[in-house]
């Protein structure tokens, strides 16, 4: 805003700099024929050959007469014009007043016009939407371009439920879960009681609260599984929950109808039956309460649901020369692209360095658009990043690692994050 400022200032200081100088400055003097003394000498000596003429008989009195006139005329031409040359102290005060006023005026009546034909919101609302969305301008990342896009145009048009939830899915993408839980409900508020968007609502309220249940997440959870007791990720958050509060029953119980609903070759298959056995050992006293706080089965944002195909599977890793420039708390994203076109992801994971190496799997189910999915992708680009910021845009200092050109469906990826992003 600063810049648009300067620019319009400078504007305004080149229209005044055309206006005013010719108002203020002093014209020219005309060079004078003669001073006062010298043109009544000329008139003098002229009347006097007027009157030799007539003595010696050379010029009649009546011409005489004539010639006195023409001179007497010449005289008064002569005096006022030397007395229009000087400029009178009254006009060049009215000429300074005028340009004081057209200073004032000048950028009056530009402001005023503005307000009536521009847009006078506009750099207050590009200042809010860069304290909103900062790391849009700083990485210039598409992915991030595109949900600042995205949050712009659900601004002015708020009932677009797709919308919403698109944006609520990148929100956790890129760890905003405050603000993700606020696209939820706003998905919620236009088409009431939907078991997925209870769900997704309960998961970004968990990772919001780091992992914690609070009585809306449990009461989100609740409603998912009362519309749809065979929602994928409710009987997840469900098991969890129970799992934290020490009730391996319940737990087994949620995870067990979930073991049922999934392809048994598949990583949430997997990731279930780990949590199945750690709630009987619980449940055969193997384990206490307290040592049960572990995080919700999935990743943020990542849905429970079976996976399809197409789908990209593979095993994530970081370079072991580079283990000692992460943290274990750092956030990773693994994602794949189209090869051509957007760079919008068409199916994204989050987790945390303290997760890998593990297994991934990534399917139409972490698309973050319905219309922009890896079964529409015949050929990707599969990324690794490890960030410091927790941030999908790429940063200085991060990791990454690329797959750059990969068919899908494909099995057995080897992604390792091996780059240091300069």
């Amino acid at each position: 805003m600063t810049t648009l400022w300067l620019v319009v200032l400078l504007l305004l200081l080149a229209t005044l700099l055309c206006l005013i100088p010719p108002l203020v400055r002093r014209p020219p003097t005309r060079p004078s024929i003669t001073a006062d003394a010298n043109v009544r000498a000329f008139y003098l000596a002229q009347r006097e050959q007027l009157q030799r003429d007539l003595n010696n008989g050379s010029l009649s009195p009546a011409a005489r007469v004539r010639a006195e006139e023409e001179l007497q005329r010449d005289l008064l031409q002569d005096l006022a014009l030397r007395q229009s040359q000087a400029l009178p102290a009254g006009g060049q005060r009215a000429g300074i007043a005028a340009a004081c006023l057209l200073s004032v005026l000048v950028p009056v009546a530009a402001v005023l016009l503005y307000g009536k034909l521009g847009n006078p919101r506009a750099a207050a609302d590009v200042t809010m939407t860069r304290a909103a969305e900062p790391h849009a301008e700083d990485s210039g990342d598409d992915m991030a371009l595109a949900i600042n896009a995205l949050a712009q145009r659900l601004r002015a048009t708020p009932d677009d439920a797709d919308g919403w939830y698109t944006l609520a899915r990148s929100y956790e993408t890129l760890g905003r879960y405050t603000d993700a839980v606020a696209a939820y409900r706003q998905v919620l508020r236009l088409v009431p009681g939907q078991p997925a968007v209870l769900a997704d609502l309960a998961d970004a309220l968990l990772s919001a609260n780091q992992g914690v249940p609070d009585a809306n997440a449990i009461a989100a959870v609740a409603q998912a599984l009362a519309a749809q007791p065979d929602q994928p990720k409710a009987l997840a958050l469900a098991g969890m929950m129970a799992l934290r509060r020490g009730d391996a029953a319940e737990a087994l119980a949620h995870w067990e109808r979930l073991q049922a609903l999934l392809p048994p070759d598949s990583e949430a298959a997997r990731q279930i039956q780990s949590n199945i056995a750690q709630a009987r050992g619980m449940a055969a006293g193997g384990a206490t309460a307290g040592a049960t706080a572990s995080g919700p089965p999935t990743p943020a944002g990542q849905s429970t649901a079976a996976t399809t195909t197409p789908r990209l599977s593979g095993h994530a890793r970081i370079a072991e020369s580079l283990r000692g420039k992460v943290q274990p708390s750092d956030t990773v994203f693994i994602l794949a692209r189209p090869v051509e076109g957007s760079r919008m992801p068409l199916a994204i994971l989050r987790m945390r360095v303290s997760d890998l190496p593990r297994a991934f799997v990534l399917d139409d189910s972490n698309a973050m658009s319905p219309d922009a999915t890896l079964s529409r992708a015949s050929k990707v680009r599969v990324e690794i990043r490890v960030s410091r910021s927790g941030t999908a845009a790429a940063q200085s200092g991060d990791l990454s690692g690329v797959l750059p050109d990969v068919a899908v469906p494909a099995d057995g990826l080897e992604l390792v994050a091996d780059t240091v992003t300069p």
